[in-house]
């Protein structure tokens, strides 16, 4: 029993892994340059080409994690529906409750993943409208 617990917990793991990576991985329209100038906090040296580039992969960066979120939401439905019928036979629900606590757990990181990436885009918007701002000056 033990082994087969190691081996779920490890799958579970996993794919927990998997679905957290997944929404971090976004495509790759945005260039290394582009990529590596706003990780680097240099906004000022995009143009605005380059900033509606990276506010496209930064919205559909947001798009993957709400879809990620939406989904471990419904799996929590499920596994909460399923603890309750445990409950009401009165059958053991360790397992149940450990991946409710797996799934919230990774919800709470895809909230944090979310946040910061609206910080992100916040940022990129504000940059995009300074420079629309310095482009209507020189004319």
């Amino acid at each position: 029993m033990g082994d087969d617990s190691n081996r779920s917990i490890v799958s579970s793991l996993k794919n927990e892994w998997a679905l957290f990576w997944e929404a971090f991985q976004g495509d790759d329209e945005v260039t290394a340059e582009t990529k590596s100038a706003f990780e680097n906090g240099q906004l000022e040296v995009l143009s605005l080409p380059q900033v509606r580039e990276i506010t496209k992969a930064l919205i559909e960066d947001r798009k993957r994690i709400n879809q990620k979120l939406e989904t471990l939401t419904k799996e929590i439905d499920l596994n909460s529906a399923k603890l309750e019928s445990l409950r009401l036979v009165g059958a053991e629900e360790q397992e149940t409750m450990g991946r409710i606590h797996e799934l919230n757990d990774m919800g709470q990181a895809f909230s944090i993943a979310l946040q910061k990436l609206d910080e992100q885009l916040r940022a990129v918007r504000d940059k995009e409208v300074q420079i629309q701002e310095e482009e209507a000056a020189e004319f």
